[in-house]
């Protein structure tokens, strides 16, 4: 069974992704204690939460390689069914973009760059 080529991920990039990852973690966290102006802890975590769900999906097809192109085609399975997933690594690259993809949007709405009140009326306060 032929295997993929596997990507070093250089350490210093590992530990950057882990770093943002802390902090989107530690801020959201953070919102149990401290008043916040735009974003409670509970909203913080479902947006965090459901942005997760959509990376995975994107993350997931990316070097996934069938078994009918390696030509090993386990007897009963889908002949697409991926001979390697890596679903750790990808677990990892999702909540690393998830975590800065969620900063963005804590800055975007703590800083005050959007007003929500101009975009749907009055009525949401």
């Amino acid at each position: 069974m032929a295997q993929a080529p596997r990507v070093s991920v250089q350490p210093a990039f590992r530990y950057a992704g882990l770093a943002v990852s802390v902090l989107a973690l530690a801020i959201i966290f953070a919102q149990l204690f401290v008043e916040s102006g735009e974003v409670g802890f509970v909203e913080g975590l479902v947006v965090y939460l459901i942005t997760w769900w959509i990376v995975i999906f994107v993350v997931l097809p990316i070097r996934i390689t069938g078994q009918h192109e390696t030509g090993d085609v386990v007897e009963g399975s889908e002949p697409g069914a991926p001979v390697d997933p890596r679903l750790k690594e990808k677990a990892a690259l999702t909540t690393v973009i998830t975590s800065v993809l969620w900063l963005v949007f804590f800055a975007v709405m703590e800083l005050g760059l959007v007003d929500l009140n101009a975009l749907w009326g009055p009525q949401f306060d």
